[in-house]
């Protein structure tokens, strides 16, 4: 009997480290950021370095995982210019983040530009467009038609885009950021 309760006692003293549990910011989760300096895709080039701040405590339960005021530094891993019929597209990846006492973690994540990890890059309008006629019988009329306005194939050129300190920003995290 005494070796038994030996045993399990032994048993609970060496696997209790094996569930211990750390709190993280989970992969996936977005913090909001804010840019101190307007970002431009005239001024910017790939690999450019950029920082972002954090404007609220994020916590974990009981824990303050992210101070107000860390810095999320990172880097433009994709610019494009704007050419004809296309606005600049612009796309920003995060890997350290400093904390307020000084502490520097390496993490990976992105930026979210309005639910999407590319700003910009969309269509611009059409420069002109050229009325098309559609016949259509009609009952008990002859004459029967509909006038539509298609675009002409010819398009604006493109315009940089802009991020102000107003956007909404957010860092998507994609690993655990343990604390």
């Amino acid at each position: 009997m005494l070796k038994k309760t030996l045993l399990i006692i032994l048993t609970f003293f060496f696997l209790s480290p094996a569930f211990a549990w750390q709190p993280c910011v989970t992969k996936g989760s977005l913090i909001k950021v804010f840019t101190k300096i307007p970002l431009s895709t005239e001024n910017l080039q790939e690999g450019s370095p950029v920082h972002f701040i954090v404007p609220n405590d994020v916590w974990v339960l009981e824990n303050k995982a992210i101070a107000k005021g860390d810095i999320f530094y990172g880097y433009v891993s994709m610019l494009k210019l704007p050419i004809q019929g296309v606005n600049a597209a612009m796309s920003i990846n995060i890997t350290d983040l400093v904390k307020t006492d000084g502490t520097k973690v390496k993490i990976k994540g992105r930026i979210i530009f309005n639910s999407s990890p590319v700003l910009g890059g969309n269509l611009t309008n059409p420069a002109s467009y050229n009325k098309t006629i559609h016949p259509r019988k009609v009952y008990g009329n002859i004459w029967g038609g509909t006038l539509q306005y298609v675009p002409s194939g010819e398009y604006e050129f493109g315009r940089h885009v802009t991020v102000n300190s107003r956007n909404n920003l957010f860092v998507e995290l994609n690993e655990d950021l343990y604390f």
